[in-house]
């Protein structure tokens, strides 16, 4: 816990997943300004995290933070007023219309939470009036949900560091090429940045080991021995060059290293290539 703390706070990294997981240990531990005080630092490494402000609206309602949260940012006020307005129907009482226009105002409440749920049954127990008035601040939610959930599961997969992961989270199919079956996908789609956007949700899936190895399945598949030759190199360079960034990096990349060797030998999508596997 010292050595996590320390990290968080000192090291100079953009990553603040060794914040979370020192919010994440104090928060089941009890410590509730401890996390809320590691997940700030999460947040302030990633802004746009969508785990790590859930986590920090969480930790600043149980340590009594709400104040501070709503002060950090324009991100942290929407995140305690609806913690607020959450507490509050949760408890049978009405929240002030004010609170209920900035979050339908922020994109927070949309047609679909006031017709069901919590906020649902505290919503109409306002008079038609305040209603009316929130209800004209109603926006459609450019907020996928299932895509933050898929966000947060990549996020928390290993293999996300050196392959894409995000077919195999969305449940798309694809021949796995990881430490176990399912970890990680071969034929991963092309997109364009990783994370969230208010569209298409999340994408990123040229990782360059991942792309190699789509490139050798598909040469596989049509037995072009040349193609196939090409993108084993390519592949085996991308190997290469993870093992090179970190232990953890290296470890993965050898897990995916073993795991293409037993399917060019063993797979039969990979029978036309079978000769490729002395290259791993």
């Amino acid at each position: 816990m010292s050595r996590l703390r320390y990290v968080c706070r000192t090291r100079d990294t953009d990553d603040g997943y060794l914040c979370y997981t020192w919010g994440i240990l104090e928060y089941h531990r009890g410590n509730y300004a401890e996390s809320y005080t590691a997940f700030r630092k999460a947040l302030e490494k990633n802004p746009n995290d969508s785990l790590y402000k859930n986590m920090l609206r969480l930790s600043a309602e149980k340590s009594g933070n709400l104040a501070d949260l709503k002060a950090h940012s324009r991100d942290g006020e929407v995140l305690a007023f609806f913690t607020e307005v959450q507490k509050l129907c949760k408890e049978n009482k009405t929240p002030e219309l004010e609170s209920f226009r900035i979050l339908a105002e922020r994109g927070i409440l949309t047609k679909e939470t006031l017709r069901r749920g919590v906020l649902s049954d505290c919503f109409q127990r306002m008079n038609d009036g305040d209603k009316s008035l929130v209800q004209k601040e109603i926006r459609l939610s450019s907020i996928s949900y299932k895509d933050r959930l898929y966000a947060d599961q990549m996020k928390t997969d290993p293999f996300s560091r050196i392959w894409d992961t995000a077919s195999y989270h969305r449940g798309e199919s694809g021949q796995a090429v990881g430490a176990s079956a399912g970890v990680v996908t071969a034929n991963a789609p092309i997109g364009t940045e990783s994370g969230l956007t208010s569209t298409t949700g999340l994408v990123k899936p040229s990782i360059a080991i991942t792309e190699a190895w789509r490139k050798l399945k598909l040469a596989s598949l049509s037995g072009n021995e040349p193609q196939g030759r090409e993108a084993i190199r390519s592949f085996v360079a991308e190997i290469q060059s993870a093992k090179r960034k970190g232990k953890l990096e290296g470890q993965l990349a050898l897990a995916l290293e073993r795991a293409a060797k037993l399917l060019l030998e063993q797979d039969p999508q990979y029978s036309k290539l079978r000769f490729l596997a002395k290259e791993l």
